[in-house]
């Protein structure tokens, strides 16, 4: 987090398998659909941004696609994506499937 005087900010990637619930956990987060939620796998396919504003302190989660062992170009693109989340962050979440 950075801390600017009185303002407080920072970014949290959130990262994991695809379909464990990376989207509908960024839209509990936030508050609002701000990224789509389906039973397809891979259905985000870049990073969604989401803002979540509580008193001074402001943290925005990055919505990642998911990590996998990728095959196809599009498929590595995506998994790139999401590490390049994670490395723009200042902290990073991972979410697993129990």
């Amino acid at each position: 987090m950075t801390d600017t005087g009185d303002t407080r900010c920072g970014f949290v990637a959130i990262l994991g398998a695809p379909n464990v619930g990376k989207s509908t956990l960024l839209n509990r987060l936030v508050g609002a659909k701000v990224s789509i939620v389906s039973p397809k796998v891979q259905t985000t396919r870049t990073r969604v941004l989401g803002i979540c504003i509580e008193g001074d302190a402001q943290v925005i989660f990055i919505d990642t696609p998911g990590i996998f062992a990728p095959k196809r170009r599009l498929d590595r693109a995506m998994v790139a994506s999401a590490w390049g989340g994670a490395a723009d962050a200042d902290e990073t979440l991972l979410l697993i499937d129990a």
